[in-house]
């Protein structure tokens, strides 16, 4: 009785000179598989367009005051909220500022700008948006534009900086009233200004397709399918056997 038990183990283990033997029997299999992923990996990554990508650093500073702050801040109740999308959180951070810049950069509404200005400009039908984010290491603001063309990705964050520049322009100006009707000393010189850190340009190798990380993934797959196919012939032909 132990002895059957034994041997009913022993069944059900997985032998790995069988597995060997199935490795060697069904080889063909697996190198087919492999060569034919590899070369259908190799095809489609170098049929795919070059995508390059344009890039601008901006910096946003305030000239308001820590009075002006502080007297916005006590009105803001009374204007209904009105000024909460252009205060800045902490007074000490100037990444604030740029923080909220990107509040604006990101926008639906600004994305369409920048678009419906490039289209009405150069006729073009599909834009793709660009990007904005926040430099962790610096808190500057960094542009990026995805294009097949290397200029017109340039072009992107031109007309975006452009645009940006103009937003700005109406956000000191809304400052200027606020704080005029609130009767706090202004002049009427910017509360914005914003710096080109890095004016747009483009690398000059293409940033995607990843080719070589694209044949070594579908390499690593298409061993493995041509393992399970080995496996799944050799369990065919035993059943057919059976």
């Amino acid at each position: 009785m132990v002895e059957n038990a034994n041997k009913e183990a022993y069944s059900d283990e997985i032998d790995l000179y069988e597995l060997i033997l199935v490795f060697k029997k069904r080889i063909r299999y697996i190198v087919s598989v492999f060569v034919i992923g590899i070369a259908i990996a190799a095809l489609i990554s170098f049929l795919m367009p070059n995508i390059y990508q344009a890039r601008a650093t901006l910096w946003v500073d305030s000239f308001l005051t820590q009075a002006m702050i502080k007297n916005l801040k006590a009105n803001q109740s009374v204007k209904d909220g009105r000024l909460s999308f252009i205060i800045p959180l902490q007074q000490n951070r100037p990444s604030d500022v740029n923080n909220l810049s990107l509040s604006i950069l990101k926008s639906v509404e600004f994305q369409k700008k920048v678009s419906n200005k490039i289209r009405q400009t150069y006729g073009l039908i599909d834009i793709p948006p660009f990007k904005a984010d926040i430099d962790k290491k610096t808190g500057s603001i960094v542009l990026t534009s995805e294009q097949r063309e290397r200029k017109f990705g340039e072009l992107i964050l031109q007309t975006a900086i452009e645009e940006f520049s103009k937003e700005l322009d109406k956000a000191s100006l809304a400052y200027s009233e606020v704080l005029a009707s609130e009767k706090v000393r202004s002049d009427k010189s910017k509360n914005f200004v914003l710096y080109v850190v890095e004016n747009p340009n483009s690398s000059e190798t293409p940033v995607k397709p990843k080719r070589m990380l694209i044949i070594a993934v579908s390499a690593i797959s298409s061993l493995f399918a041509g393992i399970f196919l080995a496996f799944l012939v050799e369990w065919w032909s035993k059943a057919k056997r059976d």
